[in-house]
């Protein structure tokens, strides 16, 4: 396998707002219906083009899919983590996309796959390990797809760690990288000159620089915003996005 070959000009700025946090651990984490919205609409507003959406056990993620469509025009992306609700919910959420984590049973992920094409959902491959890269790489996909790579935990949040994982990928993938905790900058810059699109937002970190909390999550999306600026791949409104993001309907 072989580092994808294509360098987009522009970047899409992906924003995961929320995640697993508790409201009560972190005050400012958006969380309720209105609060994701909202927070989608501010981060759009900054330059954001995606919203990664996981299920929670506090909020419908239908109904926040649908507050998300109501208050910004960002492209919907939910993450197949079953917390809550039930594959079949996850895929009749509304969402434009749904991301297949690659830890998960090989049934799962067959289901999902075939749920999805049902539907008319793009599917998006999360990348979390080694074993990830493993499971993509037996998927034998015909199209190179796009796989989201979380770094900082079991791969490692550094130049050498990014490098080793794009090696791996056919030639045509594209990718969105993440840094979780501390990782999170490093991961963003190194992403930028990759030719990758980046992901941001508390649902990652929620340290904004050594002992300074983040103060929302338009914070850092502003912040992506301005180094993708500087790294002269600025980044792309969600109608473009959508070329990258999303495959071709069938003629």
């Amino acid at each position: 396998m072989t580092a994808p070959s294509h360098t987009p000009v522009g970047t899409i700025i992906t924003i995961a707002p929320t995640g697993a946090h508790a409201k009560a651990d972190v005050p400012q984490l958006p969380v309720s219906t209105e609060e994701v919205a909202g927070a989608a609409a501010d981060c759009e507003r900054v330059g954001a083009a995606v919203i990664d959406l996981e299920p929670r056990h506090d909020t419908a993620l239908p109904d926040v899919v649908a507050a998300v469509r109501g208050r910004s025009g960002l492209l919907v992306r939910v993450t197949a983590y079953a917390r809550s609700e039930t594959l079949e919910t996850l895929l009749d959420a509304g969402a434009d996309i749904i991301t297949c984590p690659l830890e998960a049973p090989d049934d799962f992920v067959a289901d999902l796959r075939e749920g999805a094409g049902i539907r008319g959902i793009a599917v998006h491959y999360e990348v979390r390990d080694q074993a990830g890269l493993d499971a993509l790489r037996r998927l034998e996909l015909v199209d190179p797809p796009h796989v989201v790579l979380v770094l900082g935990e079991k791969l490692p949040g550094t130049v050498a760690g990014l490098s080793e994982v794009l090696a791996e990928l056919d030639a045509g993938t594209t990718f969105t990288t993440t840094g979780l905790g501390t990782t999170s900058l490093p991961v963003l810059l190194t992403a930028l000159a990759a030719g990758g699109h980046v992901r941001v937002g508390m649902a990652d970190t929620l340290d904004y620089a050594d002992g300074v909390p983040v103060r929302d999550n338009t914070q850092l999306a502003a912040r992506a915003t301005g180094v993708a600026k500087i790294a002269q791949r600025a980044p792309v409104p969600p109608e473009e996005a959508r070329s990258t993001l999303l495959p071709e309907p069938p003629a």
